[in-house]
């Protein structure tokens, strides 16, 4: 194959030179109706790279050109390649390959014309270089091309019309000296009639500097030049010849010589016995020697399928065959098989099969492969995480549970954890300490094992605790600490002993009844260990009773007289006593008191009890009555001796006192009992005085006489 050479021509799009890339193609077109048609080129290149050498590909666009009825140019197109696909190699012997290599790809180019009606027909044509030099039935000096090409009647004489088109590609290769039968047939949009017959291609472009003729060349078209002893009757060597079915499309021939045959199928188009048009295929026959290698693989069975379940998804690693039949080895039935190149399949139990797979079965070519196939179902394990346990109430209850049978091997790791158990499926374990345990399982049955971590998390009891002041005095104010303790939140019910409660933390109490009190607290948990625990501290707060402070005085009026009146305690629950009469302190229960002046008094006692509980009360006294008595002469002559004039008075609520000479003129006045006339400067003499008293009680008294001044 001679080199290709890049080119670049015509300012739209660049060709490879001696491009010899070419198998075939084909033209058809689509009515959309107002003079508008789809127009679809499928062109076919050789990319075996024994071949096709160069690597060359399709063009990126392709230049279609419309002419009228006498072969003028009316106008052109450039589509763009849309697609490309590889053709599948397919034989119709399945004992049978092709060569590594072959290779054959479809691509496909579409665009649209507007071709008015009422202008006679119009025909497309597309022209490209160059098919392969090594083409048997052609003559290859120079290179030939080809030419894909299609009519379009006249739409105002026949109708809109949609040309046929080829269904499935023909097989690209044949195999030497095997018969070959399948369709060419196509299909019409409109339903209109078909038929087939072999036409010899057309040539188009060389590769003496016309590869892509632009624009392509206008009708009549030259057909291909055979080579010697090939024309369109004898376009393959063959035995029995090459053959088509004119009303099917049905071709059949088994070829006889290796090499490349380019060969044309033509499919016409009538309506009510009119042509309409015809389509042609260009297409390449490869002939080549064919390696009958069967060879029946199932591909081993992994280690992730030995303990997946029941069900198999088969692998084949056949080579060269097209049908098949499993068995899969179930005991005592023969409807486990499959004809499927790759079934699913679950069997009835766990267990070892032997699974035959035949290659090509019937065939002489077939080969037999037999595998064998443990099975077991997954064996999953694992257990149900306790709720948080309290310290005391172990041991706790694991049960594995999962996929497996009694027979299975349970092993359990309970870390710091330890149980003497002999059925390991359920263990009881107990755990030194409070906190998260990990525990780990693990089952094992027919080779199969599972593993599961999970935890166990133990946490302490609640723990009650609390303190208080433990004795006092009715009413006690006590104020309780409370030091309980719990992982969780925890509630509070509180018992003092004397009827009342409370839910506060740290709750205070006044306690208004004496005696011992039993004091009770109940903490409670909603999570974590749910647990309630009291603590009870019997005889915790003792409450002394108030003594209750109490005396008598007899007499309770007494009076200058007999000024002196008898105390009695008569308290209750005292141990010490402390009256206070006048400023003056007892600490006795009874006791005599002398009051020195008439007036209101009153007498204090605080009792207090043997834990320093006080009461106190008070009482009054009355002390009545007076006393007044005036000297009637002093000396104030300095002498020291009898120096004031001072009357003696007791009893007095309110006093005045008033000393006059003898002429009536006052010479002194007072109302303090207690201050006395000096007569400073007052001659010798007799003076007169008048004394007026009011008691305590309701009585008021005037005294009146003389005094004698002497010095």
């Amino acid at each position: 194959m001679r080199t290709a050479v890049a080119l670049v021509a015509c300012m739209w799009f660049g060709f490879a030179a001696n491009a010899t890339h070419l198998i075939g193609g084909e033209l058809f077109y689509t009515s959309l109706g107002n003079d508008e048609y789809e127009v679809t080129l499928k062109m076919y290149r050789d990319c075996d790279p024994a071949n096709n050498v160069n690597g060359t590909g399709f063009d990126a666009d392709v230049q279609i050109a419309a002419y009228d009825e006498s072969g003028q140019f009316v106008t052109s197109q450039f589509f763009t390649l849309s697609s490309s696909t590889f053709i599948p190699i397919v034989l119709n012997n399945p004992c049978q390959t092709p060569p590594e290599g072959t290779c054959v790809e479809e691509g496909s180019y579409t665009g649209t014309f507007f071709l008015p009606a009422g202008a006679g027909a119009y025909t497309l044509s597309y022209q490209r270089c160059c098919r392969p030099p090594m083409v048997t039935n052609l003559d290859n000096s120079p290179l030939q091309g080809l030419t894909c090409t299609v009519e379009i009647p006249d739409a105002s004489v026949t109708g809109e019309n949609s040309s046929p088109r080829f269904s499935a590609f023909p097989p690209i290769s044949l195999c030497i000296g095997q018969p070959l039968a399948f369709s060419s047939g196509a299909t019409d949009p409109e339903g209109d009639q078909l038929e087939y017959d072999f036409f010899a291609p057309y040539v188009g472009g060389d590769d003496l500097g016309n590869i892509i003729p632009n624009p392509p060349a206008p009708p009549p078209f030259t057909s291909v030049v055979w080579a010697t002893g090939y024309s369109v009757n004898n376009m393959i060597d063959a035995a029995p010849p090459l053959e088509i079915d004119p009303l099917t499309g049905f071709v059949t021939l088994t070829p006889t010589l290796q090499g490349f045959f380019t060969v044309g199928v033509r499919v016409k188009e009538f309506r009510n016995g009119v042509q309409l048009s015809e389509v042609v295929r260009d297409f390449r026959f490869d002939v080549v020697p064919c390696v009958q290698t069967v060879l029946s693989s199932i591909a081993d069975q992994g280690a992730s399928t030995l303990c997946s379940g029941l069900t198999i998804q088969f692998e084949n690693n056949s080579q060269n065959s097209t049908s098949y039949h499993w068995d899969f080895g179930v005991p005592g039935t023969n409807t486990d098989t499959s004809a499927e190149a790759e079934p699913s399949f679950t069997f009835p139990e766990a267990g070892t099969y032997n699974v035959t797979l035949i290659a090509n079965p019937g065939w002489i070519c077939a080969d037999t492969n037999v595998s064998s196939f443990s099975l077991s179902p997954p064996v999953t394990v694992s257990f149900v995480s306790p709720p948080i346990t309290c310290f005391d109430e172990q041991p706790i209850t694991l049960s594995a549970v999962g996929s497996f049978t009694n027979a299975a091997s349970v092993v359990w790791d309970l870390g710091t954890g330890s149980a003497a158990d002999v059925d390991q499926h359920v263990t009881h374990p107990s755990f030194p300490t409070n906190g998260t345990h990990s525990v780990h399982v693990t089952a094992t049955e027919n080779g199969c094992t599972d593993d599961f971590t999970g935890d166990v998390i133990i946490y302490p009891r609640p723990v009650p605790l609390f303190s208080a002041d433990t004795a006092g005095c009715i009413p006690l104010l006590t104020q309780f600490t409370n030091s309980s303790s719990a992982w969780t939140a925890m509630s509070n019910s509180w018992d003092f002993g004397d009827g009342g409660s409370s839910t506060d933390v740290q709750p205070i109490h006044t306690y208004t009844t004496e005696g011992f009190h039993t004091v009770s607290l109940t903490i409670s948990t909603d999570s974590g260990c749910i647990a309630s625990e009291t603590l009870v501290l019997q005889n915790l707060v003792q409450v002394w009773p108030q003594p209750i402070a109490s005396f008598v005085v007899n007499p309770p009026v007494a009076d200058l007289l007999h000024p002196i009146v008898h105390v009695q305690d008569i308290s209750s629950s005292a141990y010490h006593w402390d009256f206070t009469v006048e400023g003056q302190h007892y600490d006795t229960t009874s006791f005599d008191h002398n009051f020195n002046d008439a007036g209101w008094y009153t007498i204090t006692l605080v009792a207090v009890s043997g834990l320093g509980c006080m009461d106190s009360t008070s009482r009054p006294v009355f002390v009545g009555d007076h006393f007044f008595f005036a000297p009637t002469a002093f000396t104030p002559d300095g002498d020291g001796l009898n120096e004031v004039w001072l009357p003696r008075v007791k009893g007095a609520r309110k006093y005045q006192l008033d000393v006059f000479d003898r002429w009536g003129q006052s010479v002194f006045s007072t109302t303090d009992p207690d201050q006395g006339w000096d007569a400073k400067d007052y001659p010798i003499g007799l003076y007169s005085y008048k004394a007026w008293i009011s008691e305590w009680g309701p009585l008021e008294k005037e005294y009146n006489g003389s005094i004698m001044l002497v010095r």
